[in-house]
């Protein structure tokens, strides 16, 4: 009875109490079985080979008994499964959660924002099934150890079809995943990972299918197989044979029967004995089982079943006293932190900007309807501010999107620096944010906080070694006065800002209803413009610029004119802000530089001499690599020729933030283009940028020349420019040249050349423009 009672409960857990006690017991009765054969060989009858036979099932039992024991003490040997669970499911079950998280990772990085949002939602629909699969596995095992069955389906059917299930449709979701970044050209990112993602998930389920294998066999736990198939009939043979001898006794000589029966009935007596109690000890095993293994593997099963289902109550952490079972529980609870971990990451992403961390167009939008909806309940007024940084583009191009991105990040803290608590900074795209101010109580409580804004984004910042200055541009709508709609007054605060950057930037405007008409109108005239570039209605007309002195043709100035088809010839005024805003002016430019080149050719065939051209370049224009390349590439190549071609720019350019300008600037001058500062007297242009930049003309606006024969004052400017540029062994052009007081003065001052309607006006024409008038003034 103590053997059977040792042994179950090895099969529960192997402590060295029972093993003492089992091996003790087992020499106890090879002791009593020893005793018994020395006794039985003194009798005539055959019962002393019973007894060898108990003395060798007994050797039997110690040594099966003692492979029990061996087998009981490995986990990996009692239940061979869980080599295969260790070494090749939970690796790939790693592996995959990890190809899910760096896949998550590549989309942020490598997707554009706008398609972010949809790519990550279908990436966090693959988790859930692969954590359903690894979920009914363990379901499956746990149910399986609940069960004690030789059979796997007897109580695993509905786990096994469920992985199933599971598999099935994460496969199919990770092939329409799969497709879709093929046909949107995004294999680049995800190709790898989701390569990886298949491969461990064919290897989980074939591993999957020899685990089933393994636990279908009647070995599937080699302790109860062997206690089952071995010591089980060991004992009933030791019991049949002690019942043979019983019987065997029974019919011996009166003499002995009394002292037979009484040892064959202490025998049976303590046979039955070790059977109560063997039962005794399976019920209080069942017991053991049930509250130690059982009941933590069922609550197990009941919170995984909850966290398939996503749901978000909390479930009491089950305790299990067997350390596998604890070991199982475990790691279930850190699945699920695991997974909560996860989750809360793949919303913050989805509703946070990845550069600066503050809220993304998604959150904020939903907050502004929310804050509209307790406005319209009388609780106060709601601001909206659009603020968008002037120039910010200039910052990327010329220093690169490493420094912009740092100075975002910078504005980023500013602005959260100057808000409450209630108040939300939100980042839209690029460099445009976005403020809510909740419970103002009137406009004028918007234009402090819209002042401290402005100074704070004025504020230098260092970024990279680099001493960057940009401003802002604010529109403000305020609700319910303006709008009650959150699109509409999304847009109010969005037309509001783009009137503050018509108004000369740096500054902040509140929304009006002229404001809209106002960008319908700008809207209206942006989709001509584009029009008429697609229609080729923009060209140059060329202008002469003479020699002041003897009325030589220096060189000829393209001026870009739209001929309309309805109000005719319209000057830059009408259009040029428009191009630049836009970009078409780069498109523009590649047919506007061809025309100047046939021009110049036709010009120099008719004249017998080479005739040199002049072209005006924007901000836009020098900031735009593409254009300043393919100049270069003209230059060198000879299809323009560089010794007469006149680049001009203005002074407002010079005030910029343009490196490679600069740079290209100097490459042009370099292959033998010359540089013009064109409207001199006008920007912000000083001394020091005539001495940095490699400027060979100097052009006096016509501002100052129009009044040169009346005006002491325009005449001592004048002057003045003229020998502040030849001073630098700069020549100088005077624009805007209309009479000849204004000729005989600018020759008297030592102006090199001139420039206006005096000696010509600006014509789309490709004959000499040269004529016996303006000889015969110079002449005079």
């Amino acid at each position: 009875m103590n053997l059977l009672n040792h042994l179950q409960r090895i099969l529960i857990e192997p402590r060295v109490k029972d093993l003492d006690v089992t091996e003790n017991t087992l020499e106890q009765l090879e002791q009593v079985l020893l005793d018994l054969a020395g006794a039985l060989r003194r009798l005539p009858s055959g019962e002393a080979e019973l007894a060898s036979g108990l003395l060798e099932d007994k050797r039997l039992l110690e040594k099966e008994v003692q492979k029990l024991i061996d087998v009981r003490r490995d986990v990996e040997s009692w239940f061979p499964a869980m080599k295969l669970m260790l070494e090749e499911m939970y690796p790939h079950n790693k592996g995959m959660l990890s190809e899910l998280q760096l896949l998550l990772q590549e989309v942020e990085v490598g997707v554009l924002l706008d398609e972010q949002v949809d790519v990550i939602a279908q990436i966090t629909t693959l988790q859930p099934l692969w954590l359903g699969m690894t979920g009914e596995m363990r379901l499956m095992v746990a149910n399986r150890f609940g069960l004690f069955s030789t059979s796997l389906r007897a109580g695993s059917n509905g786990h096994y079809d469920n992985i199933f299930d599971f598999a099935e449709r994460f496969i199919d979701r990770l092939h329409n995943f799969e497709r879709r970044f093929d046909s949107e050209s995004l294999g680049f990112v995800s190709s790898e990972s989701i390569t990886k993602m298949k491969i461990h998930f064919k290897s989980w389920m074939n591993s999957l299918e020899q685990v089933m294998v393994f636990m279908d066999k009647p070995t599937w736990r080699v302790d109860l197989h062997g206690m089952r198939e071995t010591i089980t009939p060991l004992l009933e043979r030791m019991r049949f044979r002690f019942s043979s001898i019983d019987l065997n006794l029974d019919t011996q000589s009166a003499d002995g029967i009394t002292q037979l029966t009484q040892t064959a009935k202490l025998l049976s007596l303590s046979i039955l004995g070790m059977a109560m109690l063997g039962l005794l000890m399976l019920f209080l095993a069942y017991q053991f089982i049930k509250r130690n293994l059982i009941r933590p593997i069922a609550q197990t099963a009941l919170a995984l079943k909850q966290e398939a289902r996503g749901g978000l109550e909390i479930i009491s952490q089950p305790i299990g006293n067997l350390r596998e079972t604890q070991d199982l529980v475990d790691a279930f609870s850190e699945m699920r932190k695991q997974v909560r971990n996860r989750q809360r990451h793949l919303d913050h992403v989805a509703h946070h900007d990845a550069l600066t961390q503050l809220p993304n167009r998604i959150l904020f939008h939903d907050r502004l309807e929310h804050a509209l909806a307790i406005a319209l309940r009388g609780d106060g007024l709601v601001g909206l501010m659009f603020l968008d940084l002037d120039r910010f583009k200039q910052v990327n191009d010329s220093l690169g999107h490493l420094v912009g991105d740092e100075l975002l990040k910078l504005i980023a803290e500013r602005l959260t620096s100057l808000m409450r608590s209630s108040d939300t900074v939100a980042r839209l795209s690029g460099d445009e944010f976005a403020v809510l101010i909740e419970g103002i109580s009137s406009r004028e409580d918007l234009s402090p906080l819209a002042e401290k804004i402005l100074r704070a984004v004025e504020q230098p910042a260092v970024v990279a070694g680099h001493e960057l200055r940009v401003s802002a541009s604010i529109g403000i709508a305020v609700a319910p006065y303006d709008d009650v709609s959150v699109d509409y007054l999304i847009r109010d605060a969005d037309t509001a800002m783009y009137e503050a950057k018509r108004q000369g930037r740096a500054a902040y405007r509140f929304f009006s209803g002229e404001m809209t008409k106002r960008a319908s109108e700008g809207l209206k005239r942006e989709n001509e413009i584009r029009h008429a570039v697609e229609s080729g209605e923009f060209t140059f007309h060329f202008q002469p610029i003479l020699d002041s002195h003897t009325g030589a043709l220096f060189y000829f100035e393209a001026l870009l004119r739209w001929q309309h088809p309805d109000r005719g010839i319209l000057s830059p005024d009408h259009f040029l802000s428009v191009l630049d805003e836009t970009g078409l002016i780069s498109t523009l430019f590649d047919p506007l530089l061809e025309q100047a080149s046939l021009f110049q050719k036709e010009q120099s065939r008719l004249r017998s001499e080479k005739v040199a051209i002049s072209i005006n370049l924007s901000a836009r224009l020098l900031n735009d690599p593409v254009f300043c390349r393919n100049l270069l590439q003209n230059l060198v190549s000879g299809k323009i020729s560089p010794g007469s071609l006149i680049l001009e720019i203005t002074e407002d350019i010079l005030t910029q933030e343009l490196a490679e300008a600069d740079q290209f600037l100097q490459q042009s001058k370099a292959l033998g283009a010359r540089i013009a500062l064109d409207d001199f007297g006008t920007g912000q242009a000083s001394l020091s940028h005539l001495r940095q930049f490699p400027f060979d003309l100097l052009k006096i606006d016509m501002d100052f020349i129009r009044n040169v024969d009346v005006d002491a004052n325009d005449a001592s400017l004048v002057q003045a420019m003229v020998q502040l540029a030849h001073a630098f062994n700069i020549n100088v052009v005077a624009e805007g040249v209309e009479n000849e007081a204004q000729l005989a003065f600018l020759q008297h001052q030592g102006c090199d050349y001139i420039q206006g309607f005096l000696v010509g006006f600006p014509q789309h024409d490709r004959q000499p423009i040269e004529t016996v008038q303006h000889i015969l003034l110079f002449q005079t």
